[in-house]
């Protein structure tokens, strides 16, 4: 893999058994990249790793089971990477999620549970991570137009991927002086595991490309390619950015949820949260 813009380097990715992540797997491998996928289902991303290898031949692309919201599994997944050749050159985070319901639904629990698997993990990745990575690394986060544009239905998300990007800018200036770069891409309405469910309803993902300026839905390889320049050296002079990859839906948001969260939990109840009540039950 010698001439490759990555060749000799090493790469961590969290959440690339499935969507973006895998793809940008497969691209940052192309490129000459050792690569390490993380996921917490082994079945899930032993096929992950298999898929990679046979699309990449003569790549090397290992498979950690860990969970990047979790310090100690954070600590030996990377060091799992570093190990192979005793060196960490890229870490992308691609974990996140979130439920959509109104806040005033959500528990204690259940806000602190995203918050830790969307911005959490991107501070263990970095704590843990820039110790052992040398000059010319780069960290990549997956944010999203909702850390930008408020949405109701996904308050906790909204929040935590803004303390994503905020975390983005904070590293960048505390990491530069080490040559690491830190920024994130920002999609909008993106096919991947966690919205199969919504693109199996045509009608929604239409009111998104109806807002959308380009006009459709984006795809996992969409942001990939962008993780991929982000990852590697042509992206050298960026640092402390996101950037959104999203067709341009960050200018007009998102859709109206109301009809969406109606059918969800039913007029009777939001018409209660719309009155600044709780429902029962």
């Amino acid at each position: 893999m010698t001439g490759k813009p990555l060749a000799g380097k090493t790469a961590l990715i969290t959440g690339g058994s499935s969507g973006m992540g895998k793809f940008a797997a497969g691209l940052l491998a192309e490129d000459g990249a050792r690569v390490v996928i993380v996921g917490r289902r082994e079945n899930v991303l032993t096929a992950a790793r298999d898929e990679l290898r046979a699309k990449v031949p003569g790549a090397t692309i290992e498979a950690f089971v860990g969970d990047a919201s979790d310090g100690a599994s954070v600590r030996a997944m990377l060091d799992f990477a570093h190990g192979l050749a005793g060196r960490l050159d890229v870490i992308v985070n691609s974990v996140g999620g979130g439920a959509y319901k109104p806040l005033l639904m959500f528990d204690e629990d259940e806000v602190m549970a995203e918050y830790r698997i969307t911005a959490l993990s991107a501070f263990l990745l970095a704590r843990h991570g820039v110790p052992l990575m040398g000059r010319g690394g780069s960290i990549v986060c997956v944010s999203s137009t909702a850390g930008a544009r408020s949405c109701m239905g996904l308050g906790p998300y909204n929040m935590a991927k803004a303390a994503l990007d905020m975390f983005v800018e904070a590293a960048a200036v505390e990491f530069g002086s080490a040559g690491i770069r830190v920024n994130a891409v920002r999609p909008g309405m993106t096919r991947s595991e966690g919205t199969a469910a919504m693109f199996e309803d045509p009608a929604l993902v239409q009111t998104f490309a109806d807002i959308i300026p380009l006009g459709r839905a984006g795809e996992s390889d969409d942001l990939a390619k962008v993780i991929r320049f982000l990852a590697g050296p042509d992206s050298g002079w960026i640092t402390g950015q996101v950037i959104a990859v999203d067709g341009g839906q960050i200018i007009k948001g998102f859709p109206d949820p109301g009809p969406m969260l109606d059918l969800i939990y039913g007029k009777e109840t939001m018409a209660q949260v719309r009155a600044g009540k709780a429902p029962e039950g």
